[in-house]
């Protein structure tokens, strides 16, 4: 269940209850971004898809997941980033054991070549405690789409 939300522009930072499965989270992240005319219908199947084929859990200075889905399901060109209050496990992307993940950044992508982009830009940004722990904060929103705002446009 959503605890918060904040906005700005194409960036958008919600506390969810968390807990469960992962396939849980995930569905109530896909049926947020339908709902709120971020992506197409058929978007949340799509992402359990695409995580039951490519898991996207990684171990960091927290568990953080990056799921996504083929970019014909996305309506605004958006980045979720999902504040979990309690850890919910994920597969790892590079296989293993699981992953208690408390930070999820949910891809909304509208040019497949701005992917590798924003994979690595949110590779550097999760290596980084300060950054993270800032995601917690008020103005959290403004610096996600200061990081990221340049990949979600066109």
């Amino acid at each position: 269940m959503i605890t918060r939300k904040m906005v700005y522009e194409h960036a958008q930072l919600l506390t969810i209850t968390g807990g469960g499965t992962s396939e849980e989270v995930l569905m109530e992240l896909g049926e947020y971004a339908v709902e709120h005319q971020l992506a197409r219908e058929g978007f949340p199947e799509a992402l359990l898809r695409r995580e039951r084929q490519y898991p996207t859990g990684i171990q960091g200075v927290m568990g953080v997941a990056i799921p996504h889905s083929d970019q014909e399901y996305t309506k605004e060109a958006s980045i979720v980033i999902a504040l979990l209050e309690e850890p919910v496990s994920f597969r790892p992307m590079g296989g293993g054991g699981q992953v208690a993940v408390k930070v999820i950044f949910m891809l909304l992508l509208n040019k497949q070549e701005h992917q590798v982009e924003v994979l690595e830009n949110i590779v550097g940004f999760i290596q980084d405690e300060r950054k993270l722990k800032e995601l917690w904060s008020e103005d959290a929103p403004a610096r996600i789409y200061a990081a990221f705002g340049q990949y979600l446009h066109g």
